[in-house]
């Protein structure tokens, strides 16, 4: 689900707003009870969807801070180099899951503005460094990804993965 096309700040920042501005839409047409009370089979309501999404936000604020995107996320560092991503997003579930859906939202909504203003001064070659980059001592082989992946993979196309979940949801 990837945007293979972006290649560039300009067209990162294109497809964020996009993104942000089609899973904003959604969400601004729930009531209360449809954040909390529908459940997909795995027990995930809207507002896990959303608190989930600000925790991998908050890894990528960290991983452009050179902080490890284990802390961003409040996992463990051991769980997040097992790299079992269902591990890390029930660790994560659990953490929010007694969270206020207000609170869900201003947190999503205040995590998006801080990564907005990392973005800001970055420039095309910033972007296209690697992951080794901007966590150096983090173990792994090679460089790993540009920088602009890992935003990419974590917002816009993070987004749209859990906006069509989200509204297979209200479907059911």
């Amino acid at each position: 689900m990837s945007n293979a096309s972006v290649t560039t700040k300009s067209a990162l920042i294109q497809h964020i707003e996009r993104d942000w501005a089609a899973i904003n839409q959604f969400l601004n047409t729930l009531s209360a009870a449809q954040w909390t009370q529908i459940e997909n089979p795995d027990g995930w309501r809207i507002q896990d969807h959303v608190a989930h999404l600000s925790a991998w936000e908050q890894s990528v604020i960290a991983f452009l801070t050179g902080i490890p995107r284990h802390e961003g996320l409040g996992i463990s560092e051991a769980l997040y180099f097992s790299e079992d991503v269902d591990a890390m997003n029930a660790a994560i579930f659990e953490r929010h899951k007694h969270e206020q859906p207000q609170e869900v939202r201003e947190n999503f909504q205040q995590t998006h503005a801080k990564l907005l203003a990392l973005l800001d001064p970055l420039s095309d070659v910033d972007l296209q460094l690697p992951y080794a980059h901007y966590l150096p001592d983090e173990p792994g082989e090679g460089q790993g990804p540009p920088a602009i992946t890992v935003i990419n993979n974590n917002t816009t196309d993070h987004y749209r993965e859990h906006l069509a979940w989200m509204q297979e949801m209200l479907a059911a």
